[in-house]
Formats: structure tokens, C-alpha cells, sequence
């Protein structure tokens, strides 16, 4: 499984579930602003095992971050990346 830990540090309330997220950037992707103010564009994908599904996004400055579904809701994913950002504001547009 390429996301065993889940999530790390704070979380926000959620709006969706994973679920409904993956169905809204899949298989087209979506376009939205981070709470923060950054242009964001997410997709859907699965990890390279092609067991987890995950939302992977990616900003103009090159950084990226993914979310599974153990670390839906989380501002820290499985991988160490600060995402809650650019998660909550993709929930906020789900």
C-alpha cells in the first residue's frame, strides 16, 4: 500500500467525504484557489501499486502533495507534504 500512515498534524471539518472528492477531479482534474491563494489544479490517480486511490495536487511553483483516504482531512499527508491548503479549499469546491 504506497499510503500506510495516514494523515499528520491538524485536520479541518469536511465537507465531503474522500469519496465524493475523487469522483469531483476524476478523470478530468479541477482547477480551484487554495485557501491561501494559489492557483491549484487536482486530479485523481492511484499510487504506483495501483492499489490506493488518491487526489494529487500540483501548483504553479512545482510543489505537490497527495491525499488518500486515511489522510482525507489532514493538513499533513501520508508523505510528509502540508496540503491542507489546498485539500480544505478542494472540499470547499466539491
Amino acid at each position: 500500500m504506497g499510503h500506510p500512515n495516514g494523515g499528520k498534524g491538524n485536520t479541518f471539518q469536511i465537507g465531503h467525504s474522500f469519496d465524493e472528492a475523487y469522483e469531483h477531479v476524476w478523470p478530468q482534474g479541477v482547477s480551484f484557489l487554495s485557501t491561501t491563494g494559489e492557483q491549484i489544479y487536482a486530479t485523481g490517480s492511484l499510487t504506483r501499486d495501483s492499489t490506493t486511490e488518491t487526489i494529487v495536487f500540483m501548483c504553479e511553483q512545482n510543489r505537490h502533495g497527495s491525499a488518500c483516504k486515511t489522510s482525507w482531512g489532514f493538513r499533513i499527508d501520508c508523505s510528509g507534504s502540508r496540503i491542507g491548503q489546498w485539500a480544505e479549499a478542494l472540499d470547499q469546491s466539491v
